[in-house]
């Protein structure tokens, strides 16, 4: 691996090869496998499109990297689509996550249960498709109320879908919950409608990490052709995954990560491999908004900003209401030594950015040592990270979290911070993977 000066630091950090002594290094590693590019051919994690996902060849790094053996137990505190779950289960490991997302633990929670018979799967979706052609003349969108129909309680509908897609959906939607099969049969069902609605079935594009509004007025959108080649796959992959080994199943769970009172794991933790949200005010809430309204997990916006609001990294509607006001202050001594002073020099332009900043360091803090009590006494760690830029400051991610992982006292280490990929939103931006360790 070759160590690189890093140009253009803020003056106010310094040089970070000698506040590592040597530990940060440059392994370039291909966007394909970095993404969730890497994800799209592959078995199981083709399910759930996630854009801001990290990649299967990434995970397969990373436990190659921690030695990861037969007797390790995995954890994903940030799961999102379940990656490391997925990936974990396939080979052969025995791992854990958590999600605060409802409508991404629907997800993991379904890709991680293989146990569905892939020809009861394709009799369901016979099933499914004579109701849906069945039904679907007889419905038009001005008569959606009429037959019990309910518009997803989004703002604004008209503009996520056109009305005849929306019909469409709505209808195939209710074939799915009428199906006489099995109810892991129907979450399968789902998922897959899921897959489908972004950005196949929306007017949406997928950007660098958000979704975007553009204008599909004159695109041919399939509904129940789409819905099926999505079926298709997770058949496929059953019967890939059924034909291997058996596999440990891994569990899921609707959890706060940052919150861990009362939960005990089924055994001591020893690799923690996951990718919080980055500090650049993305929300996880915001790309999952359609299906979070569309699936009835959400009815109404408060439920969407309540989520972000708990999220780390969360900046939608009422986070961003509250994280104007006032000063977050350090939680802990520690987090005041690793950001304190890249705050105050945020603060001095703008409160609410350095709030977010303090905010998200808080809840990064509050997650590892929530986790503390019950990690192995061999615990390894693998955090993948993106440094930002706040209102001109950089904010070196994987750096301040490699410190924090030190300072927070409970016996934590830093092995070494590995720069993987420039990211897409700005110049000396990097995508990093912190290795910490027990000692």
């Amino acid at each position: 691996m070759v160590v690189a000066k890093q140009k253009n630091f803020d003056t106010l950090l310094a040089d970070p090869e000698d506040r590592l002594n040597g530990r940060l290094h440059y392994n370039r590693v291909s966007r394909m496998e970095a993404t969730f590019k890497s994800g799209l051919e592959s078995p199981v994690h083709r399910w759930f499109r996630l854009t801001p996902s990290f990649g299967t060849d990434l995970v397969r790094q990373m436990l190659t990297e921690l030695e990861v053996n037969a007797d390790d137990f995995i954890l994903d505190p940030f799961a999102g689509a379940s990656t490391t779950l997925i990936e974990a289960q396939l080979l052969g490991f025995a791992a854990m996550g958590f999600e605060i997302n409802p409508l991404l633990h629907f997800v993991g929670e379904t890709s991680i249960h293989w146990d569905c018979d892939p020809k009861a799967v394709i009799a369901a979706s016979s099933q499914i498709q004579k109701n849906y052609k069945k039904n679907r003349p007889k419905v038009s969108f001005s008569n959606l109320t009429a037959h019990g129909f309910l518009i997803p309680p989004i703002h604004n509908p008209h503009r996520w879908w056109r009305d005849d897609v929306l019909t469409d959906l709505l209808v195939l939607k209710r074939a799915i919950a009428e199906c006489t099969c099995s109810n892991p049969i129907r979450r399968l069902l789902t998922l897959a409608l899921a897959n489908a609605l972004v950005p196949d079935l929306t007017n949406v594009t997928l950007g660098r990490l958000q979704l975007h509004f553009i204008d599909r007025s004159n695109d041919v959108i399939d509904v129940i052709e789409t819905f099926e080649r999505k079926v298709d796959e997770i058949i496929e992959d059953l019967e890939f995954v059924r034909e291997g080994n058996p596999w440990k199943q891994a569990n899921l769970f609707h959890q706060d990560s940052t919150a861990l009172n009362g939960f005990r794991p089924a055994k001591p933790i020893s690799i923690v491999v996951t990718s919080p949200p980055y500090p650049n005010r993305y929300s996880y809430v915001w790309n999952t908004r359609p299906h979070l309204y569309f699936f009835d997990f959400f009815s109404s916006a408060k439920q969407a900003s309540d989520l972000d609001v708990k999220t780390i990294g969360g900046t939608w509607g009422t986070a961003t209401s509250m994280l104007m006001k006032g000063i977050v202050n350090a939680s802990h001594p520690a987090v005041e030594n690793v950001v304190g002073k890249v705050v105050s020099e945020i603060r001095k332009q703008d409160n609410l950015m350095a709030n977010y900043l303090m905010r998200y360091f808080n809840l990064l803090a509050q997650q590892i040592l929530a986790l503390s009590p019950h990690l192995a006494p061999n615990a390894r760690f693998a955090y993948v990270v993106g440094c930002s830029r706040l209102k001109g400051i950089y904010v070196e991610t994987d750096i301040l979290l490699g410190q924090l992982f030190e300072e927070l006292g409970i016996g934590l280490g830093l092995k070494k911070v590995e720069r993987i990929r420039k990211r897409n939103s700005g110049k000396d931006l990097h995508e990093s993977i912190v290795y910490a360790h027990k000692v």
